[in-house]
């Protein structure tokens, strides 16, 4: 087994123990549960706008807040699945993806969820709906699926590769890309018709993706990874990290930390973020032209940060490890699970 196929196991989402489906059944919400008793490890989040939002994770978790976060509604869900992927299109409807083939769609702003079918047993790590009738899934084995009747039918439009696909984004409802494991970038300019490979010119994985426009995109990855684009794709510049094969068996050294896996970027509002390992918080405030390490509290400093959702005004929401949720705007971080660490500006290496 070769180093990059062990070491894409080290992601957290693959880590998780599996766990047993549930009937498709309709639940109603839980009670509302502060953020210092949300325990499970949350993988992905959306805001919005600066009141309401979304974080799903383990366990079939799904979260929702309309006060930017001080307090979060556990919402009750068909499924004990781990969820890994959440996106709205508007305030009334959401869907979630995650292990097995899980998705689960929202019609009344989270009040009730039910489960979709989508025809395949494969993990399904991120999702994007366009509009409440158009979106995207993709997973495991290069599995893409596509809905253009708000998720009543998923058709399969997988690649047929042995690569794992993390994370798909579209700027409008031709333009968009898809990143994944061994460096894997696809770009469809026709809808998702047809996905055409890109050369990154590294063999490493890539977890996170952010489509600003028709030019300009970001991925991250193992590594410390930062790569974007300026032209569509043509070409592709490592902005920080290690592109280099060899830097993969350098694991526990300084320069292991220093360049932690990422696995969210977000670029919105002039301001850019990054996340991942070991507390690694990466925060533009050039919209991505140069990148800066924030530290973390002490207490938080070794946690995996997973996902993060970023509004046009640059503020965004970061969740993570054991239920880990902040605010951030630009390099200050807000966070409401320990008293003693709310509203402290984040420290600078």
């Amino acid at each position: 087994m070769g180093a990059e196929t062990v070491r894409r196991w080290f992601l957290p989402t693959l880590l998780a123990l599996s766990s047993l489906g549930l009937d498709s059944i309709s639940l109603q919400a839980q009670e509302p549960r502060p953020r210092t008793q949300i325990v499970e490890d949350l993988y992905d989040a959306q805001l919005l706008d600066a009141n309401e939002g979304w974080a799903v994770g383990a366990f079939g978790s799904v979260y929702h807040t309309i006060d930017g976060g001080k307090h979060w509604l556990g919402q009750g869900t068909p499924t004990t699945q781990h969820l890994y992927g959440v996106s709205f299109a508007n305030v009334e409807n959401g869907w979630v993806v995650g292990r097995s083939g899980t998705i689960l769609h929202t019609a009344d702003g989270g009040a009730h969820w039910v489960a979709q079918q989508s025809n395949t047993s494969k993990h399904l790590f991120n999702v994007r709906f366009l509009d409440s009738q158009e979106g995207w899934a993709v997973g495991d084995w290069s599995v893409v699926l596509h809905t253009t009747n708000g998720g009543v039918t998923w058709r399969d439009r997988s690649l047929g590769e042995d690569r794992i696909l993390y994370a798909v984004d579209f700027v409008d409802r031709d333009t968009g890309w898809m990143v994944g494991e061994l460096g894997s970038i696809r770009r469809t300019i026709d809808g998702g018709r047809t996905w055409a490979r890109q050369q990154v010119g590294m063999q490493k994985t890539l977890f996170g993706l952010a489509a600003v426009s028709k030019d300009k995109a970001w991925a991250v990855g193992i590594d410390g990874l930062v790569v974007r684009t300026v032209d569509g794709g043509v070409t592709w510049q490592v902005q920080r990290g290690e592109g280099e094969v060899e830097s993969l068996e350098r694991v526990g050294s300084p320069e292991s930390l220093e360049n932690a896996g990422l696995y969210d970027i977000e670029i919105r509002g002039g301001k850019g973020y990054a996340v991942g390992d070991v507390g690694n918080l990466l925060v533009s405030e050039d919209a991505g032209e140069s990148w800066t390490r924030v530290l973390l509290p002490a207490e938080w400093r070794l946690s995996w940060i997973r996902g993060l959702s970023v509004l046009p005004s640059g503020r965004g929401i970061v969740v993570g490890a054991s239920g880990l949720t902040f605010a951030v705007d630009g390099r200050d971080m807000h966070f409401s699970q320990n008293t003693a660490a709310a509203a402290i500006g984040g420290q600078i290496d």
